[in-house]
């Protein structure tokens, strides 16, 4: 297949490739070249931009379905996972890293998945959490979650599971020394652990020494805005942002977690997500109306979850300057009506924090397949990447809500098969 006079916007962050087009190959792509229309290899599809942008297909980095479908009865599991799938690739996010749930659900859904109806998958399984640590606390599940109560035994748990996952994930969070919280020694010795097993190990934090301590033992990505120790001064955010940069540490902020529920039941807020295209009104009538909707979020209270969102957006221009590789996650989706619509809320957060439109592209795209480091997958247009990309008729670069207005898509491509619209 060759994609025709395209302006292609390759994921890497290099400048945009004018009068381009972009050669697939099976699930590949194999070259993206200038132009040359009178050159036609017989038995090639064409696929004619029309003067649009070729951008990779974009992924959802932090999310939790297999977590969600475990608390469903057991025949409606699967069947929520896979029509999640199918909602994120007509959003136009062609791959999902799911980062904590249950392990036959994932497995189950693995073997069911079409890539030509539903996103890519990939999975932690169960998280890793001290004795009966969040978010054992809140749904008690373990299926969900593995306690770990010491060093030794932790080492013993993640070399068990690395060979079904695609990577693994952490739980840092609690007092310093409470038994519900991995030991600084344990999350040494696990993190290695992992790492000898080939996997990338991503640990969820709440403060900043929660984060000093993840990137002390080597974690590969930190999850989540931290709280803040002081409501002004921002010499600490520089400080983290030097770490993070400096261990070459990725950061999913996942400013869209904390914004909602740091707005609770908040009605204006709904009206915020309507005057910014991710809702309609029908869909504010709906989430308005959820049974949980203005009810407290247990672990994470509104008045600290807004000071973890405002924080996170001052603090995300100061971990970009200093080079830090951020990455697009929104986790949960309680006050917007679906989980592809939290990932665009989180670049449209992004944009509204001060990146630009490119950069935003490379959080959803490079940043998000390097993080976890899946062959062929590299969240870029390139030879030898898997071929998943989007066909926007509007500059991305030059107008950033392309990026979360479905009228801006004019075909998604995913492993090579250009899938038709709406």
């Amino acid at each position: 297949m060759i994609i025709r006079n395209v302006t292609v916007i390759d994921g890497s962050g290099a400048a945009p490739i004018k009068d381009a087009e972009v050669v697939v190959t099976g699930e590949r792509f194999t070259e993206v070249r200038p132009s040359a229309p009178d050159a036609v290899p017989t038995g090639d599809e064409v696929v004619d931009g029309r003067g649009g942008y070729l951008i990779p297909g974009l992924w959802e980095s932090h999310t939790h379905l297999a977590g969600y479908a475990a608390s469903l009865p057991e025949p409606e599991q699967v069947p929520f996972v896979m029509r999640a799938l199918a909602d994120f690739l007509a959003t136009g996010i062609t791959t999902v890293v799911d980062l904590g749930g249950s392990l036959a659900i994932d497995h189950a859904v693995r073997t069911q998945a079409d890539p030509g109806g539903a996103a890519k998958l990939f999975f932690a399984g169960p998280v890793f959490t001290g004795v009966e640590g969040w978010p054992l606390q809140a749904h008690g599940n373990p299926a969900m979650a593995r306690q770990v109560s010491d060093p030794d035994q932790g080492r013993r748990l993640v070399l068990e599971l690395a060979e079904d996952v695609d990577f693994v994930k952490f739980i840092y969070d609690g007092d310093p020394g409470a038994p519900d919280k991995l030991s600084r020694r344990a999350l040494h010795v696990m993190v290695e652990a992992a790492h000898e097993a080939g996997k990338k190990v991503l640990v969820h934090i709440r403060t900043h020494a929660d984060i000093e301590d993840a990137v002390a033992a080597g974690a590969d990505c930190v999850e989540h805005a931290p709280l803040p120790s002081g409501d002004d001064d921002l010499t600490e955010a520089g400080k983290l942002a030097d770490l993070l940069a400096s261990s070459g540490t990725y950061y999913c902020p996942t400013l869209v977690t904390w914004e909602q529920l740091g707005h609770g039941g908040d009605t204006g807020y709904l009206r915020e997500l309507l005057v910014d295209g991710i809702i309609d009104e029908a869909g504010a009538r709906a989430v308005a109306a959820r049974p949980g909707f203005g009810r407290p979020f247990p672990h994470h209270p509104a008045q600290e979850s807004m000071a973890r969102f405002r924080y996170g957006m001052r603090t995300l221009p100061i971990m970009h300057a200093a080079g830090v590789k951020i990455v697009a996650g929104s986790d949960i989706a309680l006050t917007i009506p679906s989980p592809p619509l939290a990932l665009l809320r989180e670049l449209q957060l992004f944009a509204k924090a001060g990146l630009s439109p490119a950069e935003i592209i490379v959080t959803a795209t490079r940043h998000a397949a390097e993080r976890i480091a899946m062959p062929s997958y590299t969240g870029t247009i390139t030879a030898g990447s898997v071929a998943d990309a989007l066909l926007l008729d509007r500059d991305p670069l030059a107008d950033p809500s392309a990026l979360s207005d479905p009228t801006s898509r004019a075909a998604t491509i995913c492993q090579g098969t250009v899938l038709p619209q709406g």
